[in-house]
């Protein structure tokens, strides 16, 4: 129950900001290993695109924040170098419900 309702909430971002995603499939996180898989049905594309990797949660002035580990793979070599120079170092804040499933 606890993993279904965040892969509920990440579903509805994904879908909600933004065009270039037309379906989420396979969407798997596992709040004990903090691990995710995903594939993503994308608009032009006849296959989907995988993505999986690790995750770091962090808490920083009362606010937590999701960042995406170094191990981070897609299923397009070019992707997975660009998203690990894009997403090095970074983190993104999370709402205070989903944080407390993660």
């Amino acid at each position: 129950m606890r993993n279904a309702s965040v892969q509920s909430w990440v579903r509805r971002q994904i879908l909600k900001n933004t065009k270039a995603v037309k379906d989420l499939k396979n969407l798997e996180i596992n709040s004990r290993r903090k691990t995710f898989s995903l594939k993503l049905e994308l608009a032009g594309e006849t296959e989907p695109l995988a993505i999986s990797g690790g995750y770091q949660i962090t808490v920083n002035g009362g606010k937590t924040f999701f960042a995406p580990a170094d191990d981070l793979q897609t299923s397009k070599e070019w992707l997975t170098i660009l998203a690990s120079e894009l997403l090095k170092g970074r983190s993104f804040e999370v709402p205070g419900f989903v944080s407390s499933f993660l």
